[in-house]
């Protein structure tokens, strides 16, 4: 990681949340300095330390660090913290996940987008587990897709390092004592509370692939406890439309002996990775370009727009506003003679809208009363009109829109304005 100074909130402008986990949330985040788009994951510490997680979290951090360079994880650019959080500046993935993409086809996946992706997340899958690391919640949701639609693993946030046998042979085991993974994709070892290893992601890897084919899971039922107990018999239905090399790379996957699971062998063993490699559902796929190979399919889905955002949240994650009785804020440009700067707009409850650069050192005011309205101008374009100077203004990020109704909603509640 190319560190630098040191980073803090402050350099970044939060945008959106894009997920929440059981120990922080993950947002949206553009870089003030250099307009950059990043993924930020912020993990509270007064969680860590109430679940005794501070470990983890180390452990996360180490897991991004060693496999930052390989094109099928996300890319750890900058870790920093503060007082209440630590902050992983992640790659920004513009094109959602897996499970969305998967929603948004209606059923299952053409069956050349089914292999190509499946050749792609055992790529993964060997790399991790050459670099001694086992994921422990592989599933959809936590497969990002890049610009081009390339598989991307995230979230370490429960994974675990492993030292590999120098020789190549399997991963060491461990022995854990809570539960670790998502109900429908967990394997039978971790159920039982038996030794768990690189094979609980093969499991994993068996689930997603019926569900590239068939569009849901192969563990479905009422409640969490019934999905468990399908899970503990490795009880599948595999519908007459499977293709049948699709059928038996799942049926070799979803073995209930951890060590018979395909890829789970030693190398040489009938069932090593090279066999896996080579099964004949991915038969002719080049497994060593296929981060350089594109997508095999042109028509992919517009990524599907949550419009649910917590604008609030949003606001308080730009955490200089707290104490300032900051109403709305946001990364603008500002023109200034010919030209536009980047400049920070900022409405308080003092009540005052002022703008400063992107160090945050003061530019200046808009003066307010009663006649000072916002509105669009086109585009990214809006302004605020006062009785003596119009200021113009691009939004870089999102809807001028919300600018305009929040200036307009502001001067009616400080200055009485219709």
């Amino acid at each position: 990681m190319v560190e630098g100074r040191k980073l803090e909130p402050q350099d970044f402008q939060f945008v959106e949340i894009l997920g929440r986990g059981a120990y922080g949330r993950v947002a949206k985040a553009v870089r003030k300095e250099t307009g950059e788009t990043f993924a930020v994951k912020i993990i509270e510490k007064a969680h860590l330390k109430k679940e005794n997680k501070a470990r983890q979290a180390l452990i996360e951090k180490n897991i991004l660090a060693k496999l930052r360079d390989h094109p099928g994880t996300v890319r750890l650019h900058h870790t920093f913290q503060d007082t209440e959080n630590l902050y992983f500046v992640l790659e920004f993935c513009p094109n959602g996940d897996l499970l969305d993409l998967i929603n948004n086809f209606e059923g299952h996946f053409p069956i050349e987008l089914a292999r190509f992706y499946t050749a792609e997340l055992i790529e993964i899958l060997d790399v991790l587990h050459q670099h001694g690391v086992i994921h422990r919640d592989l599933k959809p949701e936590n497969l990002l897709l890049s610009q081009d639609f390339h598989l991307k693993l995230s979230d370490f946030g429960t994974g675990k390092e492993i030292n590999p046998d120098p020789d190549g042979a399997e991963l060491s085991r461990e022995r854990r004592g809570t539960f670790v993974g998502t109900a429908e994709y967990v394997s039978p070892e971790v159920l039982l509370d038996q030794e768990v290893g690189k094979e609980a992601d093969l499991w994993a890897l068996g689930c997603i692939i019926y569900q590239f084919v068939n569009g849901r899971p192969p563990f479905q039922a009422m409640n969490d406890y019934l999905i468990f107990e399908l899970i503990k018999e490795s009880r599948v239905n595999y519908p007459d439309t499977m293709p049948y090399d699709a059928v038996d790379l799942v049926i070799k996957l979803l073995v209930l002996n951890p060590k018979g699971r395909l890829g789970a062998g030693n190398p040489g063993e009938a069932n090593d990775m090279s066999a896996l490699k080579n099964h004949p559902f991915i038969q002719g796929i080049d497994m060593e370009r296929i981060f350089v190979t594109p997508i095999p399919y042109d028509n992919m889905p517009d990524k599907s727009k949550d419009s649910s955002d917590d604008e609030l949240e949003v606001q308080l994650l730009n955490r200089e506003n707290r104490d300032r009785g900051v109403v709305m804020t946001g990364l603008v440009k500002k023109k200034a003679g010919w030209v536009y700067k980047k400049r920070q707009l900022t409405i308080t409850n003092q009540p005052r809208i002022l703008y400063s650069d992107i160090d945050n050192n003061y530019k200046g005011d808009v003066p307010l009363s009663a006649e000072v309205r916002a509105e669009l101008r086109g585009g990214k374009d809006f302004a605020i009109v006062t009785p003596s100077r119009t200021y113009f203004f691009k939004e870089i990020i999102g809807d001028p829109q919300k600018w305009v109704d929040g200036i307009n909603k502001f001067i009616r509640e400080h200055f009485g304005r219709h």
